[in-house]
This record gives structure tokens, sequence and C-alpha cells, in this order.
């Protein structure tokens, strides 16, 4: 007996591994990721900032040389990683410009760790997991060329990869709480982090006078944070109940019916921004946002696909109609 549910719960974890899916998420991540990388490398170069990064001392602030990046320079190993990312965003040899991006980056981190960030270092690791996937089977040069060529890429693709990066999206979230471990974030210490934030010059955006008025809103977002990030683990709960509205259950049910998966990705929204509008911290927010698509539900994205296609051609016919 022991035997027989050993081996069905190895056979339903295999299925859950081997499912396919529609295409279109892993897609907009690799978009999305790319266009955040391309923003962020052409932003370097024009602040001029190449050079006093990456190159050694008197120059800039580089530390290590060797191998390909001491051969490229630092405007080289620049170039490689911005030319990688709109690899990525276009489409074009998807799998060689994830791969290069992903060493790219790697040297550019090694060779002024720091300038590095940890949404480098998150970034970094998704390119690697779309280097295994097949992202680029839709809006993608690669996918273009192939059905030019008769080959066309089939839209239903392995689930896994985009399962590997909602992973890693619930545990950057729920790894950031655990780490907040200072009294301003809880309501012994009265709640004040993220006013203590907004007040720091080197990331506030704005001048804090506004935090006289706002505090109270700003003490409950600092709570609302912590539940957002402490509580992520419960979107994978959230999302098998949505995914298996099927299957009834009183706690499946309440949970689909108080919408806590759209709930949680609403703050998720909210958070990142509120970090984009009051602080300076790069692409931080957008490339957390990039992920989002791996959040959706397959049947969203497809219902919203199969939408903007009945709305194309009903455009034209409502034109047709409509009186001269």
């Amino acid at each position: 007996m022991t035997g027989d549910r050993m081996r069905g719960a190895w056979r339903a974890w295999a299925d859950l591994w081997d499912r396919r899916e529609d295409a279109a998420a892993l897609a907009l991540v690799r978009i999305f990721v790319g266009l955040v990388l391309v923003v962020d490398y052409v932003d370097i170069w024009r602040l001029d900032l190449v050079e006093a990064i990456y190159a050694a001392p008197p120059d800039g602030f580089g530390v290590a040389y060797d191998g390909w990046g001491q051969a490229l320079g630092p405007h080289g190993v620049w170039l490689v990683a911005l030319v990688a990312s709109i690899g990525i965003v276009t489409g074009t040899l998807t799998r060689v410009s994830c791969v290069v991006l992903l060493l790219a980056s790697a040297q550019l981190a090694h060779m002024s760790p720091n300038a590095e960030r940890g949404i480098d270092t998150i970034l970094r690791i998704v390119a690697g997991v779309l280097a295994l996937s097949r992202c680029h089977a839709r809006w993608s040069v690669d996918a273009f060329v192939r059905a030019k060529l008769g080959r066309p890429m089939s839209h239903d693709v392995p689930a896994w990869p985009r399962y590997l990066l909602l992973l890693q999206l619930v545990w950057i979230y729920f790894s950031g709480g655990i780490n907040k471990g200072g009294a301003p974030w809880f309501p012994h210490g009265g709640c004040t982090a993220l006013a203590n934030i907004f007040a720091d010059p080197h990331v506030a955006r704005f001048d804090p006078g506004w935090l006289e008025v706002a505090m109270p809103f700003t003490r409950i977002a600092t709570a609302m944070t912590m539940l957002f990030e402490l509580g992520a683990p419960l979107y994978l709960a959230f999302y098998y109940f949505d995914a298996t509205r099927e299957r009834g259950g009183r706690l499946r049910a309440l949970c689909n019916r108080l919408r806590l998966r759209w709930v949680w990705i609403a703050v998720g929204l909210a958070f990142h921004l509120g970090i984009a509008i009051g602080m300076r911290l790069g692409i931080f927010p957008w490339g957390m946002l990039a992920l989002y698509p791996v959040l959706l539900v397959p049947d969203e994205i497809r219902r919203a696909l199969r939408l903007g296609q009945r709305r194309k051609i009903d455009a034209p016919a409502n034109r047709a109609s409509s009186p001269s």
C-alpha cells in the first residue's frame, strides 16, 4: 500500500513538471526582462558610466581583469551584454542570447563587484532559466523565421520553466521578509521602516516634508509589505486553488471568492510601483515586475489573447457596417 502511494505521488510529481501550456507567459517575461536590461545598459552609456564603473583605477572602480573580460575591456563586455539583451527582447537566437547575457553580466560583476546589485543576480538567473525554456515560441524573430521556413514552432511548451521562475519569485519575496529583522518593520517598532527609507537622501526621490502628513499611510504600507512578503508562500496555495476550481472544497471556494490570488498580485504591483515612484532604486522594481506574467494561470493569458484576436476581427466588420 505504501509502495502504491509512493508510486502515485512520484507519478503526480512527474506529471506536474511535464505539463505543457501556452508559451505566452514565458514570452512576456522574455520581452519584459530584455527591455529592462536594454534600458539599464543604455542608461549606463547615456550617463557616461561604462568606464567609471568597470574600468581599472584610476579611470574607474573595476578590480578584476582576466580572461575575455581583459581582452574586450569594459566597453567591449558592456556592448556584448547590450547586444545579447536586444537579442532577448526580439527573440533573435534566443537561447544563445540568454547564455551570452548570463556570461557577460557575470563578467561585469566580476570586473566591478561593488556595482553588482541584487536585481542583476536575479535577472541573470532568469536568463539561465529562459535559455532552457521555449520562451521564443511566441513573438520572436526565431518563431517568425521558422514559420517562413515552413517549420512553425508549437505554442504549447513545457511549463516547468515558468514553475521554476514562479518559485524563485515567491522565494525572493519570502526571504526578503525574513531578512527584515529591524524593529521599524514591525508593530513594536512603530512600523516606521518605509518612512525612514523615504526620508533617506541616498534613495528618496522627494523631499521628506510630505511624511508629516502621510506618516499613517507609510505605517500601513510597512505592515502591508511585511504581510505581503512573509505571506508569499501562500500565493502557491491561492494559485493552486484557482487552477483547480472544479475540485470544490470550502477553503478553495473561499479563497477564490475573495480573489486572494489577485489581492496578492495587486499588493505586489502597488509595492513595486510605490518603490519606482518614491525611491531611486534603479531597475529593481521594473525587473521584478517583468517576472509577473509567471503568476498568471495559462487560461487567463489564453482568454486575453482570444479576446484581443476577436477585437481585431470585429473592428474591420464594425467599420464596414457603420454608416458613411
